[in-house]
């Protein structure tokens, strides 16, 4: 499986500008029946993105940065406060793909997000193929599985706000129940849950002419990717989107080409498909990026809790939060939910491992209030000033 080009660095500051960071990121694309148009357009705008992405700034202005970046050597757009200006460093291309890189001055909002220090645990439900028997031609029954891994691989990617823990087996149900996703946050430790399906790889209308009786006609061949993210702990969708992308399959009906070889990911097929992943892999980075993380309190003992968040997840020492008392009701239809209260306890980080953390109260207040479930949520810097 080909991994993709990423080069994500940060530059030296420049002199005189305290608040702008120099950002170099690399976006590739793939180079379509010698469209380099077209692939200079989707590589320039896989690398505005990314570099957006990893500076913390929101990505809502890539087609616009990319549309004025492609008409003019480099470009100044103060109007949007984020992207002051941007460069094509170098183009190339490389079996059968279109690299660029860019250099982007990017000006962050930093209050835009709180809690942007924080990685997000994200559970991953194994992709499945929701009609088997459209694998069948090309023997395509690896094509969940193939999919799950390289996009996971593009998460890793371009993602600076989550650990990624894949689930032993897919989750197939539309709704989990309260206990369904109170067992999945005690089992796996994850808040955030990503399922996904392949709804549609089969085979369409023929194309073209063929005038080799030892071979078939090619045909087109689709690849519909349906996800969903959610909070299960708040019960909230936070991205729902449907991904299609088709490519001909230059393939006899008896050919087998398993999805986890590189021959098939240099196929036009495998290509399309990648492509796809790497747009749902972005999204979902942005979708979670600005959620607010919590840290649920285990143990109570005196001014003192503990967490169940560590330096794995970004906290550090020092670092102040606010108590949240949770309390379950029920909804219209019966059902239990959590109900979060913000107090007016605060607490510091005073002691930190990779995992856990105890966090002390500011004031030395009595938790006596506070219960074994309760959550804190970090302060962030305008808050704390």
């Amino acid at each position: 499986m080909r991994l993709s080009a990423l080069s994500l660095s940060l530059l030296a500051l420049l002199p005189g500008t305290a608040s702008a960071d120099w950002y170099e990121a690399t976006g590739q694309a793939v180079l379509r029946t010698g469209d380099t148009t077209a692939a200079r357009t989707a590589a320039t705008e896989d690398a505005v993105r990314k570099a957006l992405l990893y500076s913390g700034a929101s990505i809502r202005t890539v087609q616009q940065v990319t549309d004025g970046l492609l008409t003019q050597e480099s470009m100044f757009l103060q109007s949007q406060g984020e992207v002051q200006n941007v460069q094509i460093v170098s183009e190339t291309e490389e079996n059968g793909y279109i690299n660029v890189t860019i250099r982007a001055d990017i000006y962050p909002d930093q209050n835009q997000c709180a809690n942007l220090q924080l990685k997000k645990e994200l559970l991953i439900s194994p992709f499945f193929i929701e009609n088997r028997e459209q694998a069948i031609t090309g023997q395509l029954y690896e094509l969940d599985q193939a999919s799950t891994s390289l996009f996971i691989q593009k998460l890793e990617e371009s993602s600076g706000s989550s650990l990624l823990k894949l689930l032993p087996q897919s989750i197939r149900q539309k709704e989990l129940s309260y206990a369904e996703r109170g067992a999945l946050q005690r089992n796996y430790g994850g808040r955030y849950l990503l399922k996904a399906s392949l709804g549609d790889v089969s085979l369409g209308e023929r194309v073209g002419t063929n005038w080799t009786f030892w071979s078939d006609q090619e045909r087109e061949r689709f690849y519909q990717l349906q996800l969903e993210l959610s909070d299960i702990q708040e019960q909230k969708v936070l991205l729902s989107q449907t991904y299609q992308t088709s490519a001909v399959w230059g393939f006899r009906s008896t050919t087998v080409i398993s999805p986890k070889t590189q021959r098939f990911w240099q196929t036009d097929y495998g290509k399309s498909i990648e492509r796809v992943l790497n747009a749902a892999a972005q999204d979902v980075e942005e979708a979670l990026r600005c959620e607010t993380i919590l840290a649920d309190i285990t143990l109570v003992n005196q001014q003192k809790v503990l967490l169940n968040l560590g330096s794995r997840q970004g906290l550090k020492m020092g670092d102040e939060l606010t108590i949240l008392f949770r309390r379950q009701h029920k909804d219209s239809f019966g059902q239990l939910q959590d109900q979060l209260t913000v107090s007016e306890l605060k607490v510091k980080i005073t002691e930190l491992n990779h995992q856990n953390a105890w966090a002390e109260s500011i004031n030395m207040d009595l938790l006596a209030n506070v219960q074994v479930g309760d959550a804190a949520t970090l302060i962030n810097d305008k808050e704390q000033r």
